[in-house]
């Protein structure tokens, strides 16, 4: 209010609501946007918070916490209104200190403010930081299940936590907050993912499918820690579909007259051989790469070997069959080796190929999403992981209860103990016949 003798802009010449960009879908998220009415003009800015419309007040403009919902439902709602109190609170005082130096609030200034206070609430939890402190934490934690993450998967979370920060920097608009995790979000990253090439000029490869599925489970799980820790109440990664399909990928496993070839090649120095041991260790025990590099750390008594699996925190007792008997006593008496992961990968294959573990094997792979399928010599496939789903595959063979060799792998599920027996039907019906021979349940 303009006058002769007075200050050209009175306190009060503002005023401020807020309301919802769409109404339309009460269980959408939507955006909280802002209105200032000045002497001259509306102003409309994003406040970056959200909120479903059915638990919108047009009446009062803020939150409304009546009603039946969740602890942190409301404690979301009440967060909610604390931020929208202190916008209007800072607004109105900036307001009442122009008006005493006689100037005016402007569509700038509001800008300003707000601009300040939302960088403000950016530093205090930014999204990626945090995530990426979860992931550097994550033996550290505790999960909604009770249990703290394993080392050996921190190595896992930071790599695929690099992956979307590396999407977040090419983004045109930057990830500034928990909310910025919806629909859209999942499908921009998963198409990145899809469309991300790596390696050297002319050798420029995509990510498999596996990769990209094992990705968006890291970032879902980090997102469920930081809502399990009320940082957000942003729950849409919950929708978020992250099975692989059962066809992506056809892994091998080496029959035993391949693992009695390669627990007899040379080696050409103490590396090799303990990859070589620890590996042929695996076949007959099914024990992951974790484990192996924890066996000096188990009970070995009557020929049993008892330990808790890293993964999963299982007691398991597993026999020990005179195939690694004698290396387990040599190693009993030395010390079992610890092999790197990466290392170990790498010279398995190399082991395997100098075993001459080379039959032609047709492949199938998802890369880019484009599905492929392509002969390669076995040993190319062969990974330590190629240990454990051989172990779970001869042992069926030989005609071992399923529970017996799931009590032995720790498999708590037929589901997933299905996708590591790689044994073919044609195999399978043979031994199936065999037994029937020796049971006498065949005719003749």
């Amino acid at each position: 209010m303009k006058t002769k003798n007075t200050c050209k802009w009175m306190a009060g010449e503002m005023r401020i609501h807020f309301n919802l960009k769409q109404t339309r879908d009460g269980e959408k998220l939507t955006q909280i946007m802002l209105v200032a009415s000045l002497e001259k003009r509306r102003v409309r800015v994003y406040t970056r918070l959200r909120v479903r419309p059915k638990h919108w007040s047009v009446a009062t403009n803020r939150c409304n916490l009546t009603g039946r919902m969740t602890r942190r439902e409301r404690m979301g709602l009440e967060g909610i209104n604390e931020q929208i109190e202190r916008m209007t609170t800072l607004l109105r005082e900036t307001d009442n200190r122009l008006a005493m130096n006689g100037e005016p609030m402007t569509e700038a200034v509001v800008r300003q403010v707000m601009s300040g206070l939302l960088r403000d609430e950016e530093q205090e939890v930014r999204p990626l930081p945090y995530l990426r402190q979860l992931a550097e934490d994550y033996v550290k934690g505790i999960n909604r299940k009770g249990k703290r993450g394993h080392d050996s998967s921190t190595g896992t979370y930071l790599t695929a936590l690099g992956r979307l920060e590396e999407y977040d920097r090419g983004r045109k608009v930057p990830i500034c907050s928990f909310d910025d995790f919806d629909k859209h979000f999942f499908t921009d990253f998963t198409n990145f993912l899809y469309g991300y090439t790596y390696g050297r000029e002319g050798e420029r490869k995509h990510y498999t499918q596996n990769t990209i599925v094992n990705t968006l489970k890291v970032i879902k799980n980090l997102l469920h820690r930081a809502y399990d820790n009320e940082v957000t109440t942003n729950d849409y990664f919950m929708k978020v579909q992250t099975a692989l399909a059962a066809d992506v990928s056809d892994p091998v496993y080496l029959e035993e007259k391949e693992i009695k070839r390669l627990a007899g090649v040379s080696t050409l120095n103490d590396t090799e051989r303990e990859v070589r041991d620890a590996f042929v260790i695996a076949c007959y025990t099914a024990l992951r790469i974790s484990d192996l590099r924890r066996l000096n750390e188990a009970v070995i008594r009557d020929g049993v070997i008892t330990m808790y699996q890293a993964k999963t925190q299982e007691r398991v007792e597993i026999p020990i069959l005179k195939e690694i008997a004698p290396l387990v006593e040599y190693y009993r008496e030395r010390g079992f080796p610890i092999v790197d992961k990466v290392t170990a990968n790498r010279l398995i294959k190399t082991l395997a190929k100098r075993s001459r573990i080379d039959s032609p094997v047709s492949h199938k792979e998802c890369r880019g999403g484009v599905s492929t399928v392509r002969t390669v010599p076995k040993w190319s496939l062969v990974s330590f992981h190629t240990a454990r789903r051989s172990c779970v595959t001869n042992l069926y063979k030989r005609g071992y209860p399923v529970n017996y060799v799931m009590t032995l792998s720790g498999h708590r599920s037929m589901q997933a103990f299905q996708r590591y027996m790689r044994a073919s039907s044609h195999e399978v019906m043979t031994n199936f016949v065999h037994l029937l021979k020796k049971d006498k349940a065949l005719p003749g």
